[in-house]
């Protein structure tokens, strides 16, 4: 419903368009037809003026509308930027070794998990082979929001690792 109300604004844009053309077109047409200028201008105040007022409304509709289509694109790669930006701090977070000074140890390979777009994996799970794809740690991937797998049930981190990835914040 939302989809509709929203493409609605360039479509009344169009139609406020036209009738502002059509209007000036019947100003324009009942001035013809008329020979002194007295009579001529009441068509062409009441019809060309209407006319030319509807295309402005019409101009501006349009341009709202293609405004808020690009706003809208914009904000959807922001927000993909963001994701990928916060997939990366949290394997580099993830992947250093220590996490808020403490002396944690090492991630292997049996604690690596490859990063989805909703849930992570382990690295020989069917869903994720041959894609090219950012791996973490399970706690930082829980940390991320996403979801163990349920074909292939990677590790899931605890509550304190993901608590600490969370409130961990990078040295600049």
């Amino acid at each position: 419903m939302n989809r509709t109300w929203s493409r609605l604004g360039g479509q009344l844009g169009l139609l406020c368009i036209g009738v502002g053309f059509l209007m000036i077109g019947l100003a324009w047409n009942g001035a013809a037809g008329i020979d002194f200028v007295s009579g001529q201008i009441p068509y062409l105040l009441s019809g060309g003026a209407m006319g030319l007022g509807l295309i402005g409304v019409g101009v501006g509709l349009v341009v709202v509308q293609n405004s808020r289509r690009d706003r809208a694109l914009v904000e959807a790669q922001l927000k993909e930027l963001s994701t990928a930006v916060a997939r990366l701090a949290n394997a580099v977070a993830g992947g250093s070794g220590a996490i808020n000074g403490q002396g944690a140890a090492a991630t292997s390979d049996a604690e690596t998990v490859v990063l989805g777009r909703g849930s992570y994996h382990r690295p020989d799970c069917r869903l994720v082979q041959g894609k090219d794809l950012p791996t973490s740690t399970p706690a930082a991937a829980a940390a991320e929001g996403l979801s163990p797998c349920r074909i292939c049930d990677p590790p899931v981190a605890d509550a304190a690792a993901v608590d600490d990835l969370e409130a961990y914040v990078p040295p600049r």
